[in-house]
């Protein structure tokens, strides 16, 4: 493997081990921190959707959503299109706890941002942009 390509599987790496020791110093599970993101990020997210938008599979998803709905942290309606796809909505309580584990969070992530530099953000952004969408394309000759 190219000297290149191994810098950016173990900064990838690294980046993703931190937010896991992140959520395991607050006593969650990494999956359950990205679900709450979703979740918080865009409103009438589905199963599907969240699988999509953090990489978990649908195993994953489905056992945190179950383990939310318990808790009575979300609630699940039903869409405007298919009736067998159910909306994932955080409730009132589900609002509180999401805002409890990631303020924390957010307040981190926004002063690392500021420190980067709003220059260096930007070229981030559209770097891992770029990336995904070259990805994107090359696996779809694949397929």
């Amino acid at each position: 493997m190219p000297a290149d390509e191994q810098k950016l599987w173990g900064v990838w790496g690294q980046a993703n081990g931190l937010y896991s020791t992140w959520a395991a110093s607050k006593n969650i599970n990494y999956y359950l921190l990205f679900v709450l993101y979703a979740l918080e990020g865009q409103k009438g997210m589905t199963q599907k959707k969240i699988c999509v938008c953090t990489g978990l599979t649908k195993q994953t998803v489905n056992s945190v959503i179950r383990s939310l709905k318990e808790q009575g942290y979300v609630e699940l309606s039903s869409g405007n299109g298919d009736r067998r796809e159910k909306q994932i909505l955080l409730t009132e309580r589900g609002i509180v706890y999401s805002n409890e584990l990631l303020t924390p969070l957010r307040k981190l992530e926004h002063r690392v941002l500021q420190i980067m530099g709003s220059d260096r953000v930007r070229q981030m952004i559209d770097n891992i942009t770029l990336f995904n969408t070259v990805l994107e394309k090359e696996m779809s000759k694949d397929v």
